[in-house]
């Protein structure tokens, strides 16, 4: 991670966590003391921020940090800040809440629409998680876990629902929790959804992708 970039993400940590709270002025002299970094870099990371919706930049008034419903919410970035941060659980409840509202209504349009090139994608990614599941290799599930949803839903024919893949992706590539690979009935639910996709049953490939989801505990509730 370039020094940039280094800057992004902490940034974007801190005012995560709290530690820069909302309406705390930036000063790009400070930072540049902080991170060892020019006012050059430290300008460019902060409109990467601006960007995010995370702060706010105005001439001769400087930079501020903004409150969480101004943060851009789909951003991955933002997803995987949000997700390692304090309200993580939280967090990915909320986005658990979003995927089931998008995920099997995909599915459904997967299997009417029946689009090769993305059908095609689903399953590869899942000889994939097959794969890594053989090998005991999580990091490598996790990485075709999110191929194969960010297909299914690419298949829905939407071109709108296609841009919901983003904050998809983002919660399973940011997850809070420790790799692990899932239980054999996690793989065999996949399985499910993609032979009903193919199979073009609508009704089952919904059915199937909301009992795929629910079955991802990590995601169901905040912990207590």
């Amino acid at each position: 991670m370039n020094l940039h970039a280094r800057i992004v993400d902490e940034l974007g940590r801190l005012i995560v966590e709290g530690v820069l709270g909302d309406g705390q002025p930036l000063v790009p002299e400070e930072l540049g003391r902080r991170f060892s970094a020019s006012r050059t870099v430290v300008r460019e990371a902060l409109r990467v921020l601006e960007s995010k919706g995370m702060v706010t930049a105005r001439p001769r008034v400087g930079t501020w940090t903004l409150p969480p419903d101004a943060w851009d919410a789909i951003d991955p970035d933002v997803i995987a800040w949000r997700v390692n941060g304090p309200d993580g659980r939280e967090h990915l409840r909320e986005l658990l809440e979003l995927r089931l509202m998008i995920e099997p209504q995909a599915a459904r349009m997967a299997a009417q629409h029946r689009r090769p090139d993305e059908l095609s994608a689903m399953a590869a990614a899942y000889e994939l998680m097959a794969d890594a599941v053989e090998r005991s290799d999580a990091a490598a599930f996790r990485e075709a876990d999110s191929r194969f949803h960010a297909a299914l839903i690419r298949a829905s024919g939407n071109a709108l629902i296609a841009q919901l893949q983003v904050p998809v992706v983002a919660a399973l590539t940011a997850h809070g929790e420790p790799m692990e690979l899932p239980e054999g009935n996690t793989l065999v639910a996949h399985s499910r959804v993609l032979t009903l996709v193919l199979a073009k049953n609508a009704d089952g490939a919904e059915s199937a992708s909301r009992r795929l989801l629910e079955t991802v505990a990590p995601y169901r509730s905040p912990a207590p």
